[in-house]
This record gives C-alpha cells, structure tokens and sequence, in this order.
C-alpha cells in the first residue's frame, strides 16, 4: 500500500477550515476516490492553527503515480492555490509501513463526515 500527503494551511477567519474542506470534497474526493487502485483517505485537521493534510491511500505505486500525474489531480491543485494563501504544498509520496484498520465503517467517519454528506446532497 502506498501513500500520497498533502499539506495545506487554511488562511485566517471564521469558517475557513470548513469552506477548503468543502472544496477538496466537492472538487477533488470524488475524483480521485473514483481512480483504480484507491483504498481510502484520511482528512487530518488542526482547528487550532488550520494546518490540514490529506492523505490518500492506494493499492501499489503504480496507481499512485498515475493518480498524482494525473490532468485532474494537476487542476485541483491550481484551485486549491486560489484559496489558500500559501498555496498546495507539492504532495509527496510514501509507502506505508504499517496499516492496521479498518478505522470507520460507513456509518463513521469522523467530524468531516457530516460535512462531506453535505457536499455530496448539494452535488446531487
């Protein structure tokens, strides 16, 4: 299994974590939860300070780089630097050492959860 992490940090102000969550749910997630060989996605938050990473996991190195390399995963990141101010760090990749899971079930999800349903019935 490998790993893709990408690192952002939301600008200051009210609301600001949920509206770039909202973006990368709405534009990026279900993209690249569609490409072969996705696994799955952490969506790791500091409310304190609006750093995020998103980290994606995928079967082999193969498809991670497809993924990366891909035109789509290129245009999320071009909007992504609209909209935070020190722009999408590059990702970078990794292969995972150690995963023991499952850490959700579909009715789980974590606090973020509530906020991708959302983007997914305003999609609809």
């Amino acid at each position: 299994m490998f790993a893709r992490v990408t690192y952002v940090q939301a600008p200051e102000g009210e609301g600001k974590i949920q509206e770039g969550l909202k973006i990368w749910y709405q534009n990026v997630l279900p993209i690249t939860s569609a490409r072969e060989g996705f696994q799955g996605v952490l969506s790791l938050i500091d409310p304190e300070t609006g750093k995020g990473l998103s980290v994606t996991l995928w079967e082999g190195d193969e498809e991670l780089l497809k993924s990366t390399e891909a035109e789509y995963h290129k245009q999320a990141i071009e909007r992504y630097s609209d909209f935070f101010p020190e722009g999408v760090h590059d990702p970078e990749n990794y292969q995972v050492n150690l995963y023991m899971g499952p850490i959700y079930n579909s009715e789980e999800g974590g606090p973020g959860l509530e906020i991708f349903r959302e983007t997914q019935a305003e999609a609809s």
